[in-house]
């Protein structure tokens, strides 16, 4: 039978006894070593403040505007503690508005909501609706009832947006980039191969909104709130949307299967 080493025969029960054995000294550096990091990591980040604490980290990923709580104005050590929903000024954050973006589409001005009521609404609510908007409601008039009305708040009720001449792309780096759009943004609507849904077939002559690039990025711009189709102002630059609209160019004369029936004005030779 090995050794016993120091037993301690006061510590003894029903003839068990206490073994005063010295603890592996493996266990006993990691134990120093955590004491020290303590220290250290309580000097770094709650003493002197040299690295943020992962809340902060946190926060200035969901919003980039976010200052941390010595820089806010506020002692309140808790202050970053707080879901990425929370801004201190009440603005709209990064995160906010990608989630916002990803389930209701752009954000639209009031007046293109209400312009959207007037149009849906009938009877008692429209005429309320008339009496609290008129200028709405002229802009409605004067438009037609099948006008595109621009997601930018309206200077002026009665105001018509200019058509930006634009070229379009060739270089396949900026087709392949409109096509990752389409893609993303597109075929839920138009179809994998613009062949239509929901939305127009996009490879026929005949268009809705014109068939020339500029006519076309026109309506990716301002959209058809009437048709369902949002604006994309907002959601993709200029220059995505040029790429999508070049895209939407090398559509035509596809012929995909299953299309859908023409729709619009056959487009000019």
């Amino acid at each position: 039978m090995s050794k016993k080493k120091d037993v301690l025969l006061d510590h003894d029960y029903d003839g068990i006894h206490e073994l005063d054995n010295d603890l592996p000294p493996w266990w006993l550096y990691l134990f120093y070593f955590s004491i020290v990091f303590a220290i250290v990591y309580m000097l770094d980040y709650h003493v002197f403040h040299i690295s943020g604490l992962s809340a902060e980290e946190y926060q200035m990923e969901v919003n980039p505007n976010w200052k941390p709580a010595e820089q806010a104005g506020t002692n309140n050590p808790f202050h970053f503690y707080h879901t990425p929903w929370h801004t201190d000024n009440e603005e709209v954050t990064p995160y906010i508005q990608k989630k916002y973006l990803a389930y209701n589409g752009p954000l639209n001005s009031s007046e293109v909501l209400i312009v959207e009521a007037m149009r849906r609404s009938d009877g008692e609510t429209l005429e309320k609706l008339k009496d609290a908007f008129p200028k709405m409601w002229d802009y409605l008039q004067r438009s037609g009832a099948n006008a595109s009305i621009p997601s930018a708040p309206l200077a002026s009720a009665a105001a018509e947006e200019e058509i930006e001449e634009i070229e379009a792309l060739t270089d396949a780096t900026d087709i392949n980039s409109g096509h990752e759009i389409f893609v993303k943004n597109c075929v839920s609507c138009h179809g994998v191969q613009g062949q239509g849904g929901i939305g127009p077939n996009l490879t026929d002559d005949y268009w809705l909104h014109g068939s020339d690039i500029s006519h076309i990025a026109h309506t990716i711009t301002t959209g058809v709130p009437s048709k369902g189709m949002i604006t994309w102002r907002g959601v993709l630059s200029k220059k995505q949307i040029q790429q999508v609209a070049s895209f939407i160019m090398t559509l035509h004369g596809t012929n995909p299967p299953n299309a859908k029936a023409p729709q619009g004005t056959l487009a000019a030779e």
